[in-house]
């Protein structure tokens, strides 16, 4: 076959205009993998104090002129190690792999030029520079973004560890009662937009160099309030109201002991400290297993009812209560009745050694009775923040102790210089109720006795196959029960958030007389508590706290143990809380949905049980 020249220059022209037309094409298609997400994250530039918490906010932005989709969500294992993990908005689920990566499933569309942020929450709990790269997975290809964040802990410039604190030729002798030694804590929040006192709590000085040991939930920040910093008033005088004196930090806490070492830091007009000649009145350290039962003790403390002034209280070792993993002196317990500010605060022997610290999470008989406090967050979702609100965190009576044994590695620490910050991690106890079903409703029957209502503030309905209540309303709480009374029963529910608030909370009801209820929940963010209302006030039994178990996922089984004996929280099978209290009478039973800040809540209940106990 013969080609002619004119018509191969015709024909090498038609192909490379096709070779242009088609690379011309190319260039006007964008590569799906290149250039689809232009992901940024924005995380503290300054230095964050330990135990406080900051902010990473995650931005992702599609450059493309197609729709963007993302899959998933990885945060670093090696980053997410070294924090506590406190919510994100919006409220997402997350896992966590065997690396400690976590990983948040995700089915995101982002319209072209359009964008979407996250922002995610953390404790600092390590102290240093904590980083990592974490990942964006679309359907086309992932895009890393950094997490970083410098962690300062609290030991202050100038101050050198002293290898025993209280002894030594020129340690002062303060005597059996050594109410010197004795000091409110005052813990500053930010409230309506100043800084203010949250709460009080009392702690012991046990260096001369300003090392107090306290309790954790006097110095920590809690679910609603974040600590700003700590004030530490002397104790002057027996009639005199304490003298507010230094700044303060915490060094060691250990939240499931309830234990906590601060140090004073500099004095209130920021200036620092000469801690070689501080020289303030440490009393010395005692042994708590020498304690037997009759034993006298002193307890010490600014009790925040009935005055200003340094209060003291005498009592008997009445007897001990066991714990694990800490032993069978997990607390002493004594018949004197210590009112809640002394929370934190000092217990002696005989001859004015340190024995105990006093504290509210204590195991006791009569723990509950509310005492005048300063209320803070509208508990009652009642809309007003007034007597009638628990107040934060230091309400109610004490008549247990921590033992000082239990507080002695974290005062080496201190001593040594060490910063650390441990958060509660509730025991993996299996929860396995042992009875008969006597009622059980899946709510595909409409007339099964659940209420089915509207109102501008939430409703309740049976609806996608189960009973869902939707609070409308913030701090607002809805709840409806069945009429069954029984003691010493399990309940059980299949709980999922179908729209979340970010801070909403939801569980079960038990106990129901007239207005009167205990409640036993966990929230969308991942704490849990166990609660009473009675007569418009709220007492909690169990306070909240964090479990990485009721943060992770937006589906649980919620199971609670209601009996005059105790009160029993657990969460697809794990115990997460346990209380008990006096006053509980059987009563109605049933679910409860609450929203605070944020709203609206929409959580369907499935698959409710209860089971008659027979241990």
């Amino acid at each position: 076959m013969c080609i002619r020249d004119d018509h191969l220059r015709r024909l090498k022209s038609l192909i490379l205009l096709l070779l242009i037309l088609s690379l011309s094409l190319a260039a006007c298609t964008p590569a799906p993998e290149q250039g689809l997400l232009e992901v940024t994250s924005e995380f503290p530039r300054n230095t964050i104090e330990q135990g406080h918490d900051f902010d990473i906010i995650l931005t992702m932005r599609n450059t493309s002129a197609y729709n963007a989709r993302v899959k998933e969500l990885r945060l670093p294992g090696e980053f997410m190690k070294q924090v506590k993990y406190m919510g994100s908005n919006p409220g997402l689920t997350m896992t966590t792999n065997s690396n400690g990566d976590g990983i948040i499933a995700m089915d995101l569309s982002i319209a072209p030029e359009g964008s979407h942020s996250v922002l995610f929450r953390f404790n600092s709990m390590a102290q240093g520079t904590i980083s990592g790269i974490g990942l964006v997975s679309t359907d086309m290809g992932g895009y890393q973004f950094e997490m970083k964040a410098t962690v300062d802990g609290a030991n202050p410039s100038g101050w050198q560890p002293q290898v025993s604190p209280t002894q030594g030729p020129d340690a002062p002798s303060l005597g059996a009662i050594p109410y010197q030694a004795v000091v409110q804590i005052k813990a500053m929040v930010q409230k309506d937009g100043e800084i203010q006192v949250g709460w009080t709590g009392s702690g012991t000085i046990i260096s001369r160099d300003g090392l107090i040991l306290t309790n954790a939930h006097v110095v920590l920040s809690d679910r609603y309030y974040q600590v700003e910093d700590l004030v530490v008033a002397l104790t002057l005088s027996q009639d005199s109201p304490p003298v507010d004196t230094y700044f303060a930090g915490v060094v060691q806490a250990d939240e499931q002991l309830d234990m906590a070492v601060i140090k004073v830091r500099s004095d209130l007009q920021g200036r620092a400290l000469d801690y070689a000649s501080l020289n303030l009145p440490a009393v010395p350290l005692g042994d708590s297993d020498s304690l037997e039962l009759g034993d006298t003790i002193t307890i010490l403390g600014y009790p925040g009812i009935g005055g200003e002034t340094i209060t003291l209280t005498r009592g008997e070792v009445s007897g001990f209560t066991a714990q694990e993993p800490y032993g069978n002196r997990a607390y002493i317990k004594t018949n004197a009745t210590i009112a809640g500010g002394n929370s934190g605060g000092l217990a002696v022997d005989g001859q004015g050694r340190l024995i105990g610290v006093p504290t509210k999470l204590g195991s006791g008989d009569d723990a509950t009775d509310l005492v005048d406090c300063r209320p803070l967050f509208d508990t009652n979702r009642d809309g007003y923040v007034d007597e009638n609100d628990n107040c934060l965190p230091t309400g109610g009576f004490i008549n247990a102790l921590r033992p000082m044994r239990l507080a002695q590695d974290l005062v080496r620490a201190a001593q040594a210089g060490q910063v650390a910050i441990v958060p509660q991690t509730p025991q993996q106890q299996i929860f396995s109720p042992n009875g008969r079903v006597i009622f059980s409703d899946d709510f595909s029957n409409p007339n099964s006795g659940w209420i089915d209502s509207r109102s501008e503030a939430g409703n309740t309905l049976y609806a996608e196959g189960g009973y869902v209540i939707e609070v409308l309303r913030t701090s607002y709480g809805i709840w409806d029960s069945v009429d069954y009374v029984y003691d010493d029963i399990v309940l059980s529910v299949d709980a999922e958030v179908l729209q979340g608030a970010g801070d909403g909370d939801y569980g079960l009801v038990c106990g129901e007389i007239g207005d009167d209820f205990y409640a036993l929940q966990i929230t969308e963010d991942g704490y849990y508590s166990i609660w009473k209302q009675k007569a418009e006030n709220i007492i909690y039994l169990a306070d909240w706290a964090y479990s990485e178990r009721a943060a992770t996922g937006k589906s649980h089984q919620i199971q609670a143990y209601c009996g005059r004996s105790r009160l029993i929280l657990a969460v697809d099978g794990i115990t997460l809380a346990e209380a008990s209290d006096p006053e509980f009478r059987p009563g109605l039973v049933g679910v409860i949905a609450g929203t605070y800040q944020n709203s609206p809540l929409r959580v369907r209940f499935d698959n409710f049980s209860i089971i008659q106990n027979q241990e």
